[in-house]
């Protein structure tokens, strides 16, 4: 796959591995894996698959829980070549220097986007609490990460995009951009959308909704 190919597929993939993921090498295998929910992330993790089948025309292993985590776990030297070409760091302390690609960056934001999902469906958080409802319906789409650098950029990113993206953390705490309101959770489905069941169901189940 020429790195000049960047597809929505790969973008979402590679939001994927920022949000909850990584690559590993020993100098003869060659492996791409993302961490989820053991019960939340079973359907999205074999949606991955599909794509990282499209992509490479390779199977992931089979999905399994480990160290109460699921697993994910493409054994791939052309995946992990790509994926690394791109800048994704390998091996330890990737959560800490991971950024969104400069290749990506500089295209659409037709295609940054699938990035973004990428990225909440693996380590983003939606959840609804009361404020000053009756019941908890007001919606909160919260990205957290230990990357400044990645925080600065969805941060920058969002607000270009007519979000209301509010940044908080420190190098201790972690970093968080948050989206506040239907308002932005109307535009957020719009412009960006869920692939992980978790996120869609949570919203199925509102009161009221969009």
């Amino acid at each position: 796959m020429e790195l000049t190919n960047i597809s929505p597929e790969l973008c979402e993939l590679i939001g994927a591995i920022i949000g909850n993921g990584n690559l590993w090498t020993d100098g003869s295998r060659y492996r791409v894996e993302i961490t989820g929910h053991p019960q939340l992330d079973k359907e999205y993790f074999d949606y991955l698959s599909t794509i990282a089948y499209h992509l490479f025309k390779k199977k992931p292993y089979p999905i399994r829980v480990r160290q109460r985590g699921l697993r994910w776990r493409l054994q791939s030297k052309e995946a992990f070549t790509v994926l690394a070409g791109l800048g994704l760091p390998v091996g330890q302390g990737k959560s800490y220097k991971v950024t969104i690609p400069e290749q990506i960056l500089q295209k659409n934001w037709d295609l940054i986007r699938w990035t973004i999902r990428g990225i909440m469906d693996t380590d983003g958080t939606l959840f609804f609490s009361k404020k000053t409802y009756d019941y908890p319906i007001y919606p909160t789409i919260e990205l957290r990460t230990a990357s400044k650098k990645l925080s600065n950029q969805l941060e920058t990113i969002l607000l270009q995009n007519g979000f209301r993206a509010r940044p908080r953390g420190n190098e201790k705490e972690g970093f968080h951009v948050a989206l506040y309101g239907l308002e932005m959770l109307k535009r957020w489905m719009t412009a960006i959308g869920f692939s992980n069941p978790k996120h869609t169901n949570k919203i199925l189940k509102q009161k009221t909704f969009i």
